[in-house]
């Protein structure tokens, strides 16, 4: 059953009216409201194919990856540390008045989304205390904010009760991938060419995506780019790099300007990194959990970077700002319900 999120955004500011409701499977929600002071640190996630179409897959809130990386390529492609962290705090206090672990201490989810992301990592409970803030999380709510003013996807929510929508939807994409609407790392991910695959697999009601396979290759390598942004202004990127399906936690790459579009060096030698991300010490301090440790240690950099043509970089970069501005004006409690409240 595909759901849709109609009608545009309202303006900044100004009270609520009829106009700010929509309708979705003919249930009035509040769409969101521009309200000023709302802060957002994102990783935004994007897939560029082979004729440079650019598709945003995901945002992630909170305290993403991203910079750490970003630093890691710096090292690697010029010899020297990045100021990445540096301009991070500088714009917190900036924009928002506070140093940047003040600032993440005042976001209104963080108290529940950390224990949230080690439950979607099927390692913990769910989390006691709820903010709306988490439903952004569920990728086809972030799809039905995002598809009216970025390139995404198509993508619709699998509802295994509807097994001819999902049918068609696969006969006409010919190709696509099903993920979890809550997760990461890529668990559960499964590229589909055939109606009779998905048939074959017995997944929990109302939790999955079918999404428009997007081939997002360089040099045999699977793609894709994480984009931070904060505080209305871009703050970095990096791209990754991986011989299986999933581009997560593959090589990480440097980002230059440049043409053609692709790596400069395309045998590259890569360097090995084992040392704590500079997100994880803010996030977990000294209680990391060790489940997650390669993750949040090892490293592989490759020694190239890669070419992206100067029009296009910055079109990553305008859509990054966007987003961020865009999320930062959201009224988090007039969100639609995530699929883990059902």
């Amino acid at each position: 059953m595909l759901r849709r999120l109609q009608g545009s955004f309202p303006r900044r500011g100004g009270a609520l009216n009829e106009r700010d409701k929509v309708s979705i499977e003919g249930e009035q929600v509040l769409r969101p409201v521009f309200l000023f002071g709302q802060k957002m640190y994102l990783g935004i996630d994007f897939l560029i194919t082979s004729e440079l179409k650019l598709y945003l897959i995901e945002v992630n809130v909170g305290l993403p990856g991203g910079a750490h990386e970003y630093h890691l390529t710096h090292l690697v492609h010029f010899g020297k540390p990045s100021d990445i962290f540096r301009r991070i705090d500088w714009t917190t206090r900036k924009v928002y008045g506070k140093t940047f672990r003040d600032y993440l201490d005042s976001l209104p989810f963080m108290e529940s989304l950390k224990p949230f992301k080690i439950w979607m990592d099927g390692m913990g409970p769910f989390p006691n205390s709820f903010h709306p803030g988490l439903r952004l999380e569920d990728k086809w709510n972030q799809y039905q904010l995002l598809k009216v003013m970025a390139p995404m996807p198509e993508t619709i929510a699998f509802d295994a009760e509807d097994m001819v929508g999902a049918d068609r939807f696969i006969e006409r994409k010919k190709k696509v991938v099903l993920k979890r609407r809550v997760g990461r790392g890529g668990r559960d991910l499964q590229i589909i060419s055939e109606p009779s695959e998905l048939w074959k697999l017995n997944l929990i009601p109302h939790r999955y995506l079918l999404q428009e396979y997007v081939e997002s290759k360089i040099h045999g390598y699977t793609l894709s780019v994480r984009s931070v942004a904060l505080g209305g202004e871009f703050m970095c990127m990096y791209a990754n790099l991986s011989p299986r399906s999933t581009s997560n936690h593959g090589i990480l790459t440097f980002v230059s300007s440049g043409n053609p579009f692709g790596l400069i060096e395309k045998d590259f030698k890569t360097e090995l990194f084992n040392q704590k991300s500079w997100e994880a010490e803010i996030w977990f301090g000294e209680n990391e959990p060790q489940y997650l440790r390669h993750n949040l240690y090892e490293e592989e950099v490759a020694k190239t970077s890669l070419l992206i043509p100067e029009p296009f970089l910055r079109t990553i970069k305008d859509l990054s700002i966007k987003v961020e501005r865009f999320y930062e004006g959201l009224n988090l409690s007039s969100l639609p319900k995530a699929c883990f409240e059902e």
